[in-house]
């Protein structure tokens, strides 16, 4: 029998699969699944017995005025199984009153140390120019959807009313927007559409969508018309079209006679951590990890669907892979499974010859690079990011704080610039600089859909 005691928990079907090979019946994988979990389980009674017993003899043995002076100790406070919805009259913001500075509410803001969401909240609330009015979490603020808060969400709660923010369950829980107002939308990829009209029916005047902004490119399209006829200015998240390793790269590449640009994008999941992945992006990972290049694609190549001349995809497993895995939360006899990509690897040629070839790998690492070719393939120069210095400083903040996402910090400064652009452009009633906007989103998604329909079918063949 082999042994699972490392995993620390019950293995499930998708670890034998990953272990036997998907070749093995399932009736064989069910088998397995319900004898181990049997095991597991008597592995863990005897460990509580043992422990209980162990408990027993040592309280026994405890000196009575040990036990004595114990009981005058205060009880632990128990976790909050539930938080009050913010009281949006009260929705006064952090820096009321303050001069040159632009109310903006978030929508979406996920787990403290996990969630996008989360962590624009915290550069906003650190940002000089903002007022930080509300906060919409349509999840953990539901106690319909989460009956059971976690205790670091609900710490946040707290916080932010310490702050006059309020956190709410619905964009319509708050009054109608007065003053200019920008919405941050960070919610799952299929809510956002919902959230963005919500939004704007509440008076937003600008808003600052996560990517990719939609699960289609007809969405999006409609939330581009919808947003034109109310004369809302729409922007999205594209870091990387900030990212000094890329502006190096475009600008070397300018130097260079018939240049090539690679760029190569890694996440550092773990292949066993993919089927959460795979699950929590479900929009697939053209439409979420590589849509960062794909508008770059738009923006500084001018690629789009119609302007493309050849697409060529890299077959071998080493640069494309597309997985089925087991979706989690499901089981035999009745499982779902999910299949997306865990790396692709493409070039693409435009009309006008302009060649650019993406690399993406969410098992890669977190070092992602742009390499400059010349036009017989000769590596000219390549940026990497994080660079070694930051890369340094990365692995220390990583140690320091492990529960933290680490693209975190190491994308911290992107989405800084990228928030203060907009930020500033809303103030000073301009265009914000080198942010892309929805109609390069909208192209950037139609590549998205165009590249995963000829990756499948080329590697089909």
């Amino acid at each position: 029998m082999i042994q699972f005691e490392a995993l620390g928990k019950e293995p499930d079907a998708y670890v034998y699969a990953e272990v036997f090979g998907s070749s093995v019946d399932m009736s064989v994988i069910s088998l397995l699944v319900a004898l181990n979990a049997f095991l597991f389980s008597m592995k863990l009674l005897t460990a509580s017995t043992d422990t209980s017993a162990t408990s027993r003899s040592a309280a026994a043995a405890a000196p009575v005025e040990k036990a004595a002076q114990d009981t005058t100790k205060a009880a632990p406070v128990a976790a909050k199984t539930s938080v009050t919805v913010g009281d949006a009259t009260k929705m006064v913001g952090n820096r009321a009153g303050s001069k040159n500075t632009l109310d903006v509410v978030l929508v979406g803001c996920g787990m403290p140390k996990k969630g996008m969401g989360w962590y624009h909240l915290t550069q906003l609330l650190d940002m000089t120019s903002v007022n930080m009015r509300a906060v919409v979490e349509p999840f953990f603020m539901n106690k319909s959807l989460c009956a059971t808060v976690p205790p670091p969400f609900a710490e946040l709660v707290d916080s932010l009313a310490e702050k006059s923010v309020p956190c709410v369950d619905s964009v319509s829980s708050l009054p109608k927007f007065t003053n200019q107002t920008m919405c941050l939308i960070a919610g799952r990829t299929n809510d956002n559409p919902k959230f963005f009209r919500e939004c704007i029916e509440n008076g937003a005047k600008i808003i600052f969508l996560e990517k990719p902004g939609a699960p289609s490119v007809a969405e999006l399209e409609a939330m581009s018309v919808l947003a034109k006829e109310k004369g809302v200015k729409v922007y999205l998240g594209y870091n990387k079209n900030v990212t000094p390793y890329v502006q190096k790269a475009l600008t070397k590449s300018k130097t260079v006679n018939g240049s090539h640009v690679v760029f190569c994008h890694n996440n550092s999941y773990k292949v066993n951590d993919l089927n959460e992945c795979f699950s929590r992006n479900s929009e697939g990972m053209l439409k979420n990890m590589a849509i960062h290049e794909l508008a770059l694609l738009v923006t500084f190549f001018d690629i789009t669907v119609d302007n493309i001349k050849s697409f060529t995809v890299n077959k071998n497993k080493l640069f494309t892979e597309s997985l089925t895995v087991w979706a989690p939360g499901t089981s035999m006899p009745n499982p779902t499974y999910i299949t997306d990509f865990a790396k692709v690897g493409f070039t693409v040629t435009n009309k006008s010859n302009q060649t650019v070839s993406v690399m993406a790998d969410r098992c890669g690492g977190n070092v992602s690079f742009a390499s400059v070719k010349d036009k017989s393939g000769a590596e000219i120069e390549k940026f990497e990011f994080p660079d070694a210095a930051t890369q340094k400083k990365v692995d220390k903040q990583c140690a320091d704080d492990p529960e933290m996402m680490p693209y975190f910090f190491v994308q911290s400064d992107d989405y800084w610039v990228l928030k203060e652009r907009v930020v500033k452009s809303a103030l000073n009633n301009v265009k914000a600089e080198s942010i892309a906007t929805i109609e390069i989103a909208i192209e950037a998604l139609k590549l998205a859909e165009y590249f995963t329909k000829e990756i499948n079918s080329a590697l089909k063949e």
